[in-house]
C-alpha cells in the first residue's frame, strides 16, 4: 500500500474511533507507521490531512450511493426512482454494519468545530453538497416538482437516521427514517400525477 494511502486509511480509523480534532499528528504517524518527514511529503499541514481524510469518506460514500442507484439514469420510472432512493438507506446500513464504522465522518466533522470556516467542516459540507445534488438530480428527472426541495428533506431523513443510529445504536429509528422518506417520495410523486 502506497504510503499516502496508509496515511488515508489511518485517519479513517482513527478519526471514527476519536473524533477529528482529539488525535494528534504523533499518533496518526504511529499508526500509519510513518516519519513526520514522510507525512509532509504527502501533505501540507494536519488541516490539509484532516480535509484529505474527509474527501476520502465522502467520496467513498457518494460511490456506495452512486451504485445503490446506478441505472436510474436511463429514463428512470417514479416507481424506480422510488426504489433507487430507498435503497440509500441500505447502502448508509451496509456502512454501520462494518465494524469499523462508526457514525457518519461528514456529520461530525461538521459539527465538531463552531468556526464554519474550519477547513475539515468546508471539506465535509461540500461532500455533503454532492450527495445532495446527486438526490436532486434523480428527483429532477423523475420530474418531481421542487427536486431542491425534495432532496434537502430527503437528506435531513437520512441525517437524522444517521445520528439517531449513532446515538442509540437503535434501527427503529432508521426504520422510522426510512418509512418518512416512502411517504416523502409517495408525496411527491402523487403532485406529479396531480398534474
Amino acid at each position: 500500500m502506497a504510503t499516502k494511502e496508509k496515511l488515508i486509511r489511518a485517519g479513517l480509523d482513527l478519526f471514527h474511533r476519536h473524533g477529528i480534532h482529539p488525535v494528534a499528528l504523533d499518533r496518526i504517524l504511529q499508526h500509519a507507521g510513518v516519519t513526520k518527514t514522510t507525512f509532509y511529503n504527502h501533505f501540507e499541514s494536519k488541516e490539509d490531512f484532516v480535509c484529505a481524510v474527509v474527501n476520502r469518506f465522502g467520496a467513498e460514500v457518494h460511490s456506495r450511493i452512486q451504485l445503490r442507484i446506478d441505472g436510474s439514469h436511463a429514463e428512470p420510472s417514479r416507481l424506480s426512482v422510488k426504489r433507487h432512493m430507498l435503497n440509500i438507506f441500505d447502502a448508509w446500513d451496509a456502512l454501520f454494519e462494518h465494524e469499523s464504522f462508526r457514525g457518519c465522518m461528514l456529520v461530525g466533522a461538521g459539527v465538531a468545530s463552531g468556526d464554519f470556516h474550519d477547513p475539515a467542516r468546508q471539506a465535509a459540507i461540500k461532500n455533503k453538497q454532492a450527495i445532495l445534488r446527486t438526490y436532486e438530480e434523480l428527483a429532477a428527472k423523475a420530474g418531481f416538482k421542487n427536486p431542491r426541495q425534495f432532496a434537502t428533506r430527503f437528506g435531513l431523513l437520512v441525517d437524522g437516521s444517521l445520528i439517531a443510529r449513532h446515538l442509540h445504536g437503535d434501527r427503529n429509528e432508521a426504520q422510522e427514517a426510512r418509512n418518512m422518506a416512502e411517504q416523502l417520495i409517495d408525496q411527491a410523486i402523487a403532485e406529479c400525477e396531480q398534474y
